[in-house]
C-alpha cells in the first residue's frame, strides 16, 4: 500500500489512476494489480468513445471521479487488431476500427487527461505487444497500429517533458495480445531468456509490476522509453 503513496502538501493520499482497455485480459490484470498496490483506479473501455467531444467528456467524468489524476494506463485494442488477417484482406471496417479506434482512442484519452496531468505531474504508460517492433505474418494492421501508438508515446515525451508528464510504454508477449500468435511466424533469434515455462500469473505480476514501476516515483528518469516485459524474447537495442 505504502508504495502508491503520495505525499502532497503534507498529506498522504492514495495514487489515483485510470486504466483504459481494463475490458479485456491484459487492461483488466493491469487495473485489478494496481488496486492491490494501493492505487485507487477507474477503468473504461478500449473503445473510449465515437467522436472527441464524447471522449473528452467520458474521460473528464472518470478523472472526476478520481479526485484528479497521478497515472494513465492506456491498453486498447479490439478484434480488428488481434484476429488475425492478410494484408490484402483487410477492410474499410477493419481500417476503421483498428487503426483509427485505436489511435483516437490514444489521442483522445491523452488530450482530456493533459490538464490533470500536468497539475499532478503525472505518468502514462502504453501497453502493446512485441509485433510492434517485429511485425508479424497475418497482422500488418495490428503490428503498423502498435507501432504508431509507440511513436506517438515517444513523440509526446518530448513534447509534455517540460511540463513534467513522463510517458513510456511495456512490450509484452505477442500470445498475450494476439488471437493467433502462432501464424504470426515471429521468429526470435533466441529462446526466451526465461524459458518458456512461466505461468500466466507470473507474467501478470510482472506486467504489473513494470507498470507500478514506471508509474511511481522511482522511474523519474525514464521517459519515452519501451521496456519489454516477455521472459526475455524479443530483446530490444
Amino acid at each position: 500500500m505504502l508504495a502508491a503513496m503520495d505525499s502532497v502538501h503534507g498529506e498522504q493520499r492514495p495514487q489515483r489512476a485510470l486504466v483504459v482497455g481494463a475490458d479485456h485480459g491484459v487492461g483488466t490484470a493491469i487495473a485489478e494489480g494496481l488496486s492491490r498496490h494501493g492505487w485507487s483506479t477507474a477503468r473504461l473501455g478500449a473503445g473510449v468513445a465515437k467522436s472527441q467531444a464524447a471522449g473528452a467528456s467520458e474521460i473528464e467524468s472518470a478523472i472526476s471521479g478520481l479526485g484528479g489524476l497521478d497515472a494513465l494506463v492506456i491498453a486498447s485494442w479490439g478484434p480488428a487488431l488481434t484476429a488475425p488477417k492478410p494484408v490484402e484482406d483487410i477492410t474499410d471496417d477493419d481500417l476503421t476500427e483498428g487503426w483509427e479506434g485505436s489511435m483516437q482512442t490514444m489521442i483522445w484519452t491523452m488530450q482530456a487527461a493533459f490538464p490533470a496531468l500536468v497539475e499532478s505531474t503525472g505518468r502514462v504508460v502504453v501497453v502493446l505487444p512485441t509485433t510492434a517492433m517485429s511485425g508479424g505474418r497475418n497482422y500488418s494492421l495490428a503490428a503498423a497500429t502498435f507501432e504508431a501508438q509507440r511513436i506517438l508515446m515517444k513523440a509526446t515525451s518530448r513534447q509534455w517533458g517540460p511540463s513534467g508528464v513522463r510517458l513510456n510504454a511495456v512490450a509484452i508477449a505477442p500470445e498475450s495480445v494476439l488471437d493467433d500468435a502462432g501464424i504470426a511466424d515471429v521468429h526470435y533469434l533466441a529462446p526466451a531468456a526465461l524459458g518458456e515455462d512461466r505461468s500466466e500469473d507470473m507474467r501478470a505480476e510482472d506486467l504489473v509490476g513494470t507498470v507500478d514501476f514506471l508509474l511511481g516515483h522511482r522511474s523519474s528518469g525514464l521517459t519515452g522509453q519501451t521496456l519489454g516485459v516477455d521472459g526475455g524474447r524479443w530483446l530490444m537495442p
